[in-house]
């Protein structure tokens, strides 16, 4: 059986994965205009965040949440940075479901563009937020 610390560093590495491509991706179609390559990396980038999920949900399933053990401001810093985590990364699926459509079945890419232009610094957001997350919780800094 996988410990719990093993999946979770696994599948925070997954959610970083996954930030790492997205901003690869970015920069390949708006700086090289490489179609080709930034279709790869952001498939791979939605892989990972899909690997990701499977991952966090079996790790839920199987040891249940660790809870914050910060207090204080620290808290109001976690709190502050959780809620939002979670709220994107809900709304965060369908956006990125919606924009592999767009691409994948190659109908208007100006729409594809522009719900990437909302959905990018989301995608971030959660990528960045999820890893800062991971270390309040498990990194040892209380």
């Amino acid at each position: 059986m996988v410990s719990q610390a093993n999946l979770t560093a696994f599948t925070t590495a997954c959610i970083a994965l996954s930030g790492v491509s997205v901003l690869a991706g970015w920069y390949l179609i708006r700086v090289r205009h490489a179609v080709d390559a930034h279709r790869r990396t952001m498939l791979a980038a939605t892989v990972f965040a899909a690997v990701f999920l499977v991952g966090y949900v079996t790790r839920w399933a199987m040891y249940g949440s660790k809870p914050f053990e910060g207090t204080g401001i620290w808290r109001t810093v976690y709190v502050g940075m959780l809620l939002p985590h979670v709220l994107l990364a809900i709304v965060l699926g369908p956006l990125v479901l919606r924009l592999l459509y767009l691409a994948l079945k190659k109908r208007d890419f100006g729409a594809h563009r522009r719900l990437a232009r909302i959905t990018l610094p989301i995608w971030l957001y959660v990528a960045v937020s999820g890893w800062l997350i991971y270390y309040m919780l498990y990194g040892g800094m209380f």
